[in-house]
């Protein structure tokens, strides 16, 4: 379950943690998403369990929702070609690290950080882990990474290419 190959290249890959985390990013992101755009009373006391979220602005909540959903579902594609869509696991990682530094932390400091907001603490910080363990980094950082299973060839050598005497309306 828990492939790992060794590249000369890039280092470690693991698949098996790559796809765990596909999964559970999927699972979360979808249910919890569609939850958020769909029933967002019902998701708010899901999301800051045991306590309930306050009421936000539902265009900002719907948003969020549609982000979640929208990664989920890109998840979905990402255990079919883990390494294509390890952007998301990036933008997951660094949005995370954004989100303690500029809003956990300075709220946490000023002794304001509400009870509501422990869940998504300790969740966010959970799949930073997660997101550490499973991202290929010397791959997803190398230079001129390929992607796999693909060879180089430019963009023009699909077309047919002509002789001077083949165009029309050439005179001679």
């Amino acid at each position: 379950m828990f492939e790992t190959v060794y590249t000369k290249e890039y280092g470690e890959i693991r698949y098996g943690w790559i796809r765990l985390l596909y999964a559970c990013t999927a699972t979360l992101g979808i249910t919890v998403g569609s939850s958020m755009l769909i029933a967002p009373e019902f998701s708010r006391k899901i999301v800051g369990f045991p306590f309930q979220l306050p009421v936000e602005d539902p265009i900002i909540y719907g948003a969020l929702g549609g982000i979640w959903t929208t990664i989920g579902f890109l998840c979905l594609m990402g255990l079919r070609s883990p390494l294509k869509f390890l952007p998301i696991f990036t933008i997951q990682f660094f949005y995370k690290c954004a989100w303690f530094a500029f809003i956990f932390f300075p709220l946490l400091i000023a002794g304001e950080f509400p009870a509501h907001g422990w869940a998504s603490a300790v969740g966010n910080l959970m799949w930073m882990i997660l997101d550490i363990i499973a991202i290929p980094w010397g791959y997803l950082l190398a230079p001129d990474a390929p992607l796999v299973g693909t060879t180089t060839k430019t963009a023009m050598s699909n077309y047919p290419t002509f002789e001077p005497s083949q165009e029309l309306g050439v005179a001679r």
